[in-house]
């Protein structure tokens, strides 16, 4: 990084600016996306899907850690790290958080250091990958995503020398980090392989002589053999929580490139114009295509990947926002790129485009500065209902996590872990009754009726009321109306629910 050094900045030519101007853009970038992945809630409590992680790592045994990620819709590579981390730092909030703050944070140091041959990609890569609102949140989630991130974009830079020089050590690279991609989260699958087919098809024998690079994809396929019998009973149920894309999505992509959503839609709109006008300049002879090949497949893979999964998720229910961040890191690059590609006719193109990040990410700091409650995992979090239950004195816990998802058998008891797992950290050895999920009735008497008369029970009830088919959609928590002998406390806040309720004394 020492081509980044930042020089005295005396009267200088337009080119000369620019050269002396984007490192200075890009460190403001890194600075101010350290930020905020640190400000993004390390201490937050732990949600709905991170208790989810920490019960997986605090297994006590690696058959119960199999067990779980046998039931889990992601793959089991960061389960498996965050296993190993958990046995040597513990369980608490951030410990478990460090892994994704770390490999955030890495990302674009990474592009800065290895992203691409020409400076200027590298630095309008690395600040844009910094400024990424999808990495903020996920930096301080003990989830998959910031590692999927990290190897997205290590993926998408093997990838692009892969298809420039195809060789088989970079070959095997490219194999073995989409094979942990693919690992970390299935929906990386579809950019994989896109990314295989345009390999062979334009290296062609080449391509075939890096055979050898398929072993790492062995593992890869007998893990799936065994674990993709759940994901497709799982899909072709009802328990799927999202419904079908509506047309708002379409401003999803560029509101997650640049924070904004019109400026991002300007700016696809210019890339999309760009690329058009350079393809037809190409193919009449006129010009030569600005990008290598491995450029156009990149980003041209992320395109595809993103515009199949989200039409996808237009016809039947498969689709969340997180799930297109595999493809962020093509897109990214693709920024990079026609910000190089525009500097000639456009020169310094690339400074508003970064000020107009900077300022974006800039705003969303000062909210968590402002504001750092209004994270949603203060609002759907068991932690704190967890020892408000504990204060008063309950052993006895009735836990009914109200989703359409609850209704998937459950031999394991892995619902009771997650209902369980804050009282159980604090050392309080509860018993967790989980009924089951109720398709129709009122939630209200079946938990009443579960509780019993039992002294030191306790209830928890969650629920997200825009989900469809949430039983506390049509049936609001009235325990404390229903019987005066509970005291219930709402720790959530609307559409999201997290009822507490323990007897009265």
């Amino acid at each position: 990084m020492a081509d980044l050094a930042l020089p005295l900045w005396p009267s200088r030519a337009p080119s000369d600016l620019q050269r002396d101007l984007l490192p200075l853009l890009c460190w403001t970038a890194l600075a101010i996306g350290l930020a905020c992945r640190l400000l993004a809630g390390i201490d937050a409590p732990l949600w709905l899907d991170e208790t989810f992680s920490a019960a997986i790592a605090s297994q006590q045994s690696l058959h119960g850690l199999v067990r779980w990620m046998l039931t889990e819709l992601s793959g089991p590579t960061y389960y498996s790290l965050l296993y190993l981390w958990e046995k040597i730092v513990g369980n608490g909030n951030v410990a478990l958080r460090l892994p994704s703050l770390a490999m955030s944070i890495a990302t674009p140091l990474l592009i800065l250091w290895r992203g691409h041959p020409d400076r200027q990609v590298r630095i309008i890569w690395a600040a844009v990958t910094a400024l990424s609102v999808i990495g903020f949140d996920s930096a301080t989630q003990a989830r998959p995503y910031a590692l999927l991130f990290l190897l997205s974009t290590v993926q998408a830079i093997a990838f692009v020398r892969l298809m420039d020089s195809p060789r088989t050590a970079t070959a095997l690279l490219w194999t073995a980090i989409s094979a942990l991609m693919v690992l970390t989260h299935y929906h990386a699958a579809v950019i994989c392989g896109l990314q295989g087919i345009a390999y062979l098809a334009v290296c062609r024998s080449r391509a075939l002589r890096t055979w050898p690079a398929l072993l790492p994809l062995l593992p890869m396929v007998l893990w799936m053999a065994w674990h993709l019998p759940f994901i497709f009973s799982y899909s072709g149920t009802d328990a799927v929580w999202y419904g079908t894309l509506g047309l708002d999505a379409l401003w999803l992509i560029p509101s997650l490139l640049t924070g904004l959503t019109w400026p991002g839609v300007i700016l696809l709109a210019a890339m999309l114009g760009s690329f058009v006008f350079d393809m037809i300049a190409a193919f009449r002879g006129r010009d030569r295509w600005p990008y290598s090949a491995g450029e156009t497949a990149l980003v041209a893979s992320g395109m595809l990947a993103i515009a199949i999964v989200m039409g996808i998720g237009f016809l039947i229910p498969s689709f969340t926002a997180r799930y297109v961040l595999p493809y962020v890191p093509a897109l990214l690059a693709g920024v990079a790129l026609w910000a190089r590609r525009m500097a000639k006719p456009v020169p310094m193109i690339a400074a508003p485009l970064l000020c107009m990040m900077i300022g974006s990410a800039a705003a969303q700091l000062a909210g968590y500065i402002r504001d750092p409650q209004a994270d949603i995992r203060y609002v759907f979090n068991f932690e704190q209902p967890s020892a408000w239950i504990a204060r008063h004195g309950a052993d006895r816990l009735v836990f009914l996590w109200d989703s359409p998802t609850a209704v998937l058998d459950d031999p394991d008891g892995h619902i009771a872990s997650v209902g369980g797992f804050f009282l159980h950290r604090a050392g309080i050895p509860a018993q967790v009754v989980v009924p089951r999920w109720p398709r129709t009735g009122d939630p209200n008497r079946l938990l009443l009726d579960v509780a019993g008369n039992t002294p030191r029970t306790a209830i928890l009830w969650a629920y997200d009321a825009s989900v469809p088919r949430t039983r506390g959609r049509t049936h609001p928590s009235r325990i404390q109306q229903i019987d005066g002998a509970w005291d219930c406390r709402d720790f959530g806040r609307p559409p999201i629910a997290v009822i507490a309720c323990v007897r009265r004394h």
